[in-house]
């Protein structure tokens, strides 16, 4: 069904004069899938080039949330928070785990478990009061990883919040010229896959110096199946 559905959509995605064909792409990798006992993800490759990320101003991090979020493969979110906060957070069906002070600073100077801990979740929303205990605790654990703890704003619905994380990837460029994150699995819709895709592409060339120039190759695959590469064209 997921096939036939891109067939009967041509909508060609377009960056000023740059022309990708994501929903060919797409459809190929979904033709390679190879029958595997659990769910795929979609995951998005997009390579750079003329980007030096050897320079720290070369290189981005950024949270995007995605229109259609991941499906089975929604992001595990964790809450550093006190009190009410504690509270509103440990009844909010987004967060998967609440964390007081005490426990988080039980971490401190024990690197082992933190780094098992922040493998365990994709984001770390703190309450602002705890972030320079939370930067004790994981600091060095979250950059290991290429993670970040997110304050948590004044006010905020926390369950909303963790919602928006927990339909968003990270998008970042780190030690080579390339941007990998997941865009859906095998089990969504293929339209909801591809406006995920278009979402991240459009934020990635957004923060590129040259914008499309600077893309070399965007790639689609299934977690566990053979990857399809597309070049940008100039639009004839």
């Amino acid at each position: 069904m997921i096939i036939n559905l891109l067939e009967s959509r041509h909508t060609v995605f377009r960056g000023m004069s740059t022309v990708v064909n994501l929903e060919k792409g797409l459809r190929e990798a979904l033709e390679k899938k190879m029958k595997r006992g659990l769910t795929q993800s979609v995951e998005l490759v997009i390579n750079l080039k003329d980007v030096d990320v050897s320079k720290p101003e070369k290189r981005f991090s950024e949270v995007v949330e995605l229109p259609h979020g991941l499906g089975s493969a929604s992001k595990r979110i964790a809450v550093v928070a006190t009190g009410e906060l504690a509270f509103r957070a440990s009844r909010s069906p987004n967060v998967d785990r609440v964390f007081e002070r005490q426990e988080i600073e039980a971490l401190i100077g024990n690197k082992k478990a933190a780094k098992k801990l922040v493998r365990e979740f994709d984001f770390f929303l703190i309450e602002p009061q705890l972030v320079p205990v939370a930067a004790r605790a994981l600091g060095a654990a979250l950059g290991g990883v290429g993670k970040a703890p997110t304050p948590i704003p004044a006010n905020v619905d926390i369950d909303e919040f963790a919602a928006r994380h927990r339909r968003s990837v990270l998008v970042r460029t780190r030690k080579v010229p390339q941007v990998m994150c997941i865009v859906g699995t095998e089990e969504m819709a293929a339209e909801k896959i591809l406006d995920n895709a278009r979402t991240v592409i459009e934020r990635v060339v957004a923060r590129l110096e040259n914008g499309w120039a600077n893309i070399k190759s965007i790639v689609l695959k299934l977690s566990m199946s053979p990857p399809v590469k597309l070049r940008p064209e100039r639009k004839k």
